[in-house]
């Protein structure tokens, strides 16, 4: 029988959320041009932390970034690769899709976004509110882009912001380590699932 937080198995209502930044296959591939080094091997730890939400009834978010494939929704920086003939996180394309080890499951959240944050021009707030969320978990990739920016906004709306650090990456280790320094700085934790999973 449904619980009145579910409706046909999606949730109506949770305190916890955890977000999955940008784990497509596009950055986390070890043979995609633009992979960032450090995300293939946190998939583990990311599957890991997700069945131990899921298994408590906490949200999971899933956040894409997707681009059409004229480049015209990309920042500047970037639109060179669509303008090169290298387009990448494109709807439809397997670059775009959750890798098999990570992938979405009944009742799981997707939001779409063009740039570093998740909040920015997407209805993450709004999604996050209407659950009744308190404290969310990032994974995911990125540390300095999407993480990073991810976490700030997160905080700046009053949510109680975790940064699960073996379920998150960089480029390289002092990246993810420089970036944790700044965002332990900034009064975010950032803490080993291990930990969260007491």
């Amino acid at each position: 029988m449904e619980t009145p937080d579910k409706i046909d198995g999606m949730l109506t209502h949770a305190e916890n959320a955890i977000l999955v930044i940008d784990m497509e296959n596009d950055w986390v591939l070890p043979d995609s041009p633009m992979r960032v080094e450090g995300a293939y091997a946190t998939l583990p730890a990311i599957k890991k932390f997700l069945d131990y939400g899921r298994a408590n009834d906490w949200a999971v978010i899933y956040i894409y970034r997707i681009h059409r494939i004229s480049g015209i929704d990309a920042e500047l920086f970037r639109r060179h690769f669509f303008e090169e003939g290298h387009p990448f996180c494109i709807e439809g394309t397997k670059g775009a899709a959750i890798p098999d080890e990570i992938a979405p499951q009944k009742g799981d959240i997707s939001i779409t976004k063009q740039r570093f944050s998740a909040f920015f021009g997407t209805d993450l707030d709004i999604i996050l509110r209407g659950l009744g969320v308190k404290n969310v978990y990032l994974t995911g990739t990125q540390y300095p882009n999407c993480v990073r920016s991810t976490a700030v906004d997160s905080m700046g709306l009053d949510y109680n912001t975790i940064v699960v650090t073996d379920c998150c990456s960089a480029a390289s280790e002092e990246v993810a380590k420089a970036n944790i320094f700044d965002l332990r700085n900034m009064g975010i934790p950032c803490i080993d699932s291990s930990e969260i999973m007491k």
